[in-house]
């Protein structure tokens, strides 16, 4: 045998075999995110069935079953405003198998209304898309006068207090929404929280309460068949469906934007290629055809996005409910 010719040491050989076995667990976790899901998963929605964050919920489940060759069951867990599935998700098992479809309590909102968090929104979570937002519908009672927002401001600097929202309940997007109208006007209306939209409706129609700015998909209905008066939508643009019906900012509040907005998030340690994989498929259903039609239908805007985009939105969505809440004085409880 020539000098040149050597066999390998055996401590080259158990080094480099120390070495092989080291990346196993990563080719491992790799083969199964290529292969994710090999088995149901599971999205949990924070309310009951039939509002809109189970129906988008059901919507895109439904499509990614279809896609993905496996079951994706939407399973709620209402409670708490949202926290008690958000902290389900934060604890549970990050192996791409347990999602959060969130909402703004979840993600923004609740951590300034509930005093005992037990998870934290930005730590615990991992972005993977933002779903759709939802424009709220700025209506009035058909006995007042007013027929714009800027008439509305009028009236109610004549009447400080005097006049009352209602809102499906303390810390709601519409709870908030309306402080922030407040906060950028000067008006001061009295509070009149409810236990859901419907029942705040009902008095918005009777004259109990005066004004809401309240998720289109509720009010709308009743705003087409003129049992309330809608004078404006809160988001940065039209809504297409409604498009004579002006946006607030619009109406004399310039640069305001506000809306309920539907997410999926992940546990923390969730593998990125199994978000990334699942943001893929749900934005290509949301920027189709038929995902837009669909989504539009139920008074959603399409989004969509990277994760990136969702994390950056979610962080100035905090950031302004932040000073709405101080703004408010809202403090956790």
């Amino acid at each position: 045998m020539s000098s040149s010719t050597r066999f390998p040491s055996r401590r080259s050989v158990i080094l480099g075999g120390a070495a092989a076995l080291g990346t196993l667990p990563i080719l491992s976790r790799r083969a199964s995110a290529a292969e994710w899901p090999t088995k149901p998963v599971k999205f949990i929605v924070p309310f009951a069935a039939g509002g809109t964050t189970d129906i988008l919920a059901r919507v895109v489940a439904q499509k990614m079953s279809e896609e993905m060759g496996q079951q994706f069951i939407v399973e709620n867990k209402a409670g708490a405003g949202g926290n008690i599935a958000a902290d389900f998700v934060a604890k549970a098992e990050g192996d791409g198998y347990t999602f959060l479809v969130g909402t703004p309590g979840t993600h923004a909102i609740n951590k300034f209304v509930f005093k005992n968090m037990t998870y934290d929104p930005v730590k615990d979570l991992a972005s993977v898309i933002v779903i759709a937002k939802v424009p709220n519908l700025f209506s009035v009672t058909n006995s007042l006068p007013a027929k714009s927002v800027k008439e509305f401001i009028e009236l109610a600097k004549a009447k400080p207090d005097e006049y009352f929202y209602g809102t499906p309940g303390l810390g709601s997007t519409a709870h908030l929404s309306t402080e922030l109208f407040k906060s950028m006007t000067g008006v001061k209306l009295t509070h009149v929280p409810y236990k859901g939209s419907a029942p705040a409706l009902t008095d918005l129609i009777g004259g109990r309460v005066h004004v809401m700015i309240d998720n289109l998909p509720a009010a709308q209905p009743f705003a087409e068949s003129n049992q309330i008066r809608a004078l404006a939508v809160s988001t940065s643009k039209r809504w297409e469906p409604m498009k004579d019906i002006p946006t607030i900012a619009e109406s004399g509040v310039d640069g305001y934007d506000a809306a309920s907005w539907f997410t999926i998030a992940a546990p923390a340690k969730t593998p990125k290629e199994i978000i990334a994989k699942l943001n893929a498929s749900t934005d290509k259903f949301i920027k189709s055809t038929d995902g837009t039609a669909r989504l539009i239908k139920l008074g959603a805007d399409p989004t969509g996005g990277s994760p990136v985009d969702m994390d950056a939105y979610v962080q100035s969505e905090i950031e302004k409910w932040g000073k709405v809440a101080q703004f408010a004085g809202i403090k956790p409880e």
